[in-house]
């Protein structure tokens, strides 16, 4: 996920007030927090919140570590200042992506953990996995800030991650000379996760938290890393819940899409590389160089291959981590006994349709002549028998013409077409499987309304991806203007805190109920800012389309 471009935090530290109000001490010393791998001396938030950020959790994939699977990050006693986030990771900079401001370099496997206070064991734990199509963001951006979320829930403990992102985390070299010597480049940034996920397991007590109580959750590719999660060997019991926003298992690539985009071939051609040797040899320099240079074309498969969204986990049950049909997994009971919460919003890809307006009219006529052309004959091809559902669909979706489909015909149709198809069939499809596979595991839904506001300038947006950022962190930094309504905020963020806590969304005067296949089975947030459980929203697009949908994004 690229977000909307955002106000960077003032972030002022108040030091003397700030450390009066700590629990454990009025001295750095009492901030000091002893680890397996080192003693991390964090600081106070103006919140009073307590914040350890930059925390090491693995090696630095760097050297000889380069695409290769992280490696634990050793015992020590060594005392760490854990006041600054880490460098983000390799990735082209953007000015959507607040986290490429920072330093962008290979030493990037750090974590950061918000606490009230580190005497009190035994607190559930929030573990967020940040989104950027696979290629950007990191733990870094402000809108991510964690103190939010524990100044209103100081019994919860919050921790975000960085992992490796882009060709530095997800490539696959088996048709490189040497590459033989590198499996596990397909899927290092899911490698990277379930490492974080291991050091929390070890040490978050040390930070009040419950390594036996641990709820992942994320947005975009995060939202996919979650649901790849629930299916990937590896991941068993490194947590209790999970929470899938705006993405789901077909956020992974089947060998057949690896050979079709010709990364790793690309990497080689733009750095006159001719095997894995000459490419280890690269500077970090040069392959920041390299992926800004090819990073924004625009083409029948989306962005371009090397330096943007292209990059996502390899499934392949002899080759990776995540088996070939992950679906089938979820259904077979891979994670039956995980709490799961999964839901998307309801125009999700109008966010993309605005990236590509804020580019100017030939940017968005790209967009839709090229890239929506080719995903609506891309669906006709995979439908089959059944290319007819593309014609129907478009003449069932009623929406409101304005000058932008004046210029682009089709425009709205094909992004609500894409919205449903890449974002909620496969969310309504993973929720079936998790309820069919019969475990002790409870699964909720919901789906998000409520959209930018005229103040914004950016109505016609709408309930776009990501939009329901700021209410899931308690986030209102960026009310001005905004989107955000400050009750909403704290419902939908109670909701997520209440989850963690007992693997129930529901708050007072609100009942969530768990999902079933029929019936009133979503949470609701309406463009009102209310929350209510209903039917199946857009039930007809829904029994038109989810019925084909089970051989629609997993070939046989």
């Amino acid at each position: 996920m690229k977000h909307i471009s955002l106000s960077s935090i003032a972030a002022s530290l108040l030091a003397a007030l700030a450390l009066s109000g700590c629990q454990n001490g009025s001295s750095e010393k009492g901030l000091t927090v002893k680890c397996h791998n080192g003693r991390f001396q964090g600081m106070v938030e103006p919140n009073g919140v307590l914040a350890f950020k930059g925390i090491p959790y693995a090696l630095p994939p760097v050297g000889e570590l380069r695409w290769k699977a992280p490696q634990p990050a050793p015992e020590s006693d060594e005392l760490f200042q854990a006041k600054e986030f880490g460098n983000s990771a390799v990735q082209p900079y953007s000015e959507t992506e607040l986290a490429s401001a920072r330093t962008r370099h290979e030493d990037c496997l750090t974590l950061n953990i918000w606490t009230k206070d580190i005497n009190t064991t035994g607190k559930p734990v929030m573990l967020w996995i940040h989104g950027g199509s696979y290629a950007f963001g990191g733990s870094s951006d402000p809108l991510y800030d964690g103190k939010y979320i524990v100044e209103a829930n100081p019994d919860v403990v919050l921790v975000t991650i960085n992992y490796r992102v882009n060709l530095m985390g997800f490539i696959d070299f088996s048709h490189v000379p040497g590459g033989e010597a590198f499996p596990d480049a397909p899927y290092l940034g899911i490698l990277d996760q379930q490492m974080a996920m291991r050091w929390v397991k070890e040490n978050i007590e040390n930070f009040g938290g419950d390594p036996d109580n641990v709820t992942i959750f994320g947005e975009s590719a995060g939202g996919g890393s979650v649901s790849l999660h629930l299916v990937a060997k590896g991941s068993e019991g490194l947590f209790k819940r999970a929470i899938a926003m705006s993405g789901t298992l077909i956020l992974s690539f089947s060998q057949a899409d690896y050979d079709r985009l010709d990364t790793a071939e690309a990497l080689l051609r733009l750095t006159g590389s001719k095997n894995m040797d000459d490419l280890m040899k690269l500077s970090n320099e040069e392959i920041l160089e390299v992926i800004e240079k090819d990073s924004g074309r625009v083409g029948t498969e989306g962005f371009s291959t090397l330096g943007n969204i292209n990059n996502h986990p390899l499934r392949d049950d002899s080759r990776s981590i995540i088996p070939s049909d992950p679906f089938k997994a979820l259904a077979e009971g891979a994670s039956k006994d995980v709490d799961l919460i999964i839901g998307t919003t309801s125009e999700e890809m109008k966010y993309w349709t605005y990236l590509y307006y804020l580019t100017g009219e030939d940017g968005i006529q790209n967009y839709n002549d090229v890239f929506m052309t080719a995903k609506e004959e891309e669906m006709r091809q995979k439908f089959g028998k059944d290319a007819h559902l593309v014609d129907d669909f478009l003449k069932m979706v009623q929406v409101d013409q304005d000058e932008i489909s004046a210029k682009f015909p089709k425009i709205w149709e094909r992004t609500e077409l894409e919205t449903e198809m890449i974002f909620r069939m496969p969310a309504l499809m993973m929720a079936n499987d998790h309820v069919a596979a019969g475990g002790k595991g409870r699964t909720y839904m919901y789906y998000f309304g409520k959209g930018f506001s005229k103040e914004s300038g950016l109505e016609w947006v709408g309930a776009g991806h990501a939009c329901e950022l700021t209410y899931a962190f308690n986030n209102l930094v960026f009310e001005k203007g905004g989107p955000y309504d400050p009750a909403l905020t704290k419902k939908f963020s109670t909701a997520f805190a209440n989850f963690a806590r007992t693997g129930d969304p529901s708050q007072k005067g609100i009942e969530w109920s768990t999902y079933s296949p029929d019936g009133v089975n979503t949470m609701v947030i309406g463009k009102d800012c209310s929350m209510s459980m209903q039917e199946t929203p857009r039930k007809a697009q829904a029994d038109m389309l989810l019925p084909h949908c089970q051989n629609f994004y997993i070939k046989k």
